[in-house]
């Protein structure tokens, strides 16, 4: 697997269609990038996250309202600081970059060396093209051999095979699964509990 590279991005002023940089850290995949989350985003993240389709596979279901996100945005600067890494990911495209979506690591103990992977892919013309998957295996790498974690979790609702089938792709390993422990489109589901141990991502990336 390619090795993330870590760039820092000069001030810039970017077309309408794509966002305002200042100068934060990224990591560069082969496709993508992944920045960090600025003000400039929200209105991106507004549209895709009160999208029904895009929310069901994920553990919100209230409105997002732009203060509340603002507030979000706050708190990743101030009371989850060291708890909560969230990027913005952007598909490289000629010479401008794209936001498709976001993806983080949250809960990070850093005692047990443990964090949770997370990822939604906000732009449904982006979807099934392995931008998700790309982005997944940058922030992951990011975990262990940036952040040193020891382990990263994640988990999937059982009827979303797509994401089942990235976690799998990516090597995470199947660690339990919580019955009918979440109401979705009118019912109950099982929740898929994945693990992956940072032995077995470098076994497998070696």
């Amino acid at each position: 697997m390619k090795q993330a590279v870590f760039l820092k991005a000069s001030f810039e002023e970017r077309e309408s269609s794509t966002v305002r940089c200042r100068e934060d850290i990224m990591l560069q995949g082969e496709r993508i990038i992944l920045r960090v989350v600025t003000k400039a985003y929200l209105a991106n993240m507004l549209r895709w996250f009160n999208d029904t389709e895009i929310i069901c596979n994920l553990s919100m279901y209230l409105p997002m309202t732009e203060i509340g996100e603002e507030k979000w945005l706050e708190g990743l600067s101030t009371t989850r600081k060291s708890t909560d890494i969230v990027f913005v990911i952007e598909v490289m495209d000629s010479e401008k970059s794209i936001p498709i979506g976001t993806c983080g690591l949250h809960g990070i103990d850093w005692k047990n060396r443990d964090a949770e992977f997370g990822i939604a892919i906000g732009e449904k013309d982006y979807w099934s093209h392995g931008y998700g998957t790309e982005a997944a295996k940058l922030i992951i790498a990011y975990g262990f051999d940036e952040l040193n974690m020891h382990r990263i979790s994640s988990r999937a609702y059982a009827f979303n095979e797509k994401s089942i089938g990235m976690h799998r792709k990516i090597g995470f390993k199947q660690d339990g699964l919580v019955r009918e422990g979440a109401y979705k489109r009118g019912q109950y589901h099982d929740i898929v509990i994945f693990g992956l141990l940072k032995r077995e991502w470098e076994l497998q990336n070696s």
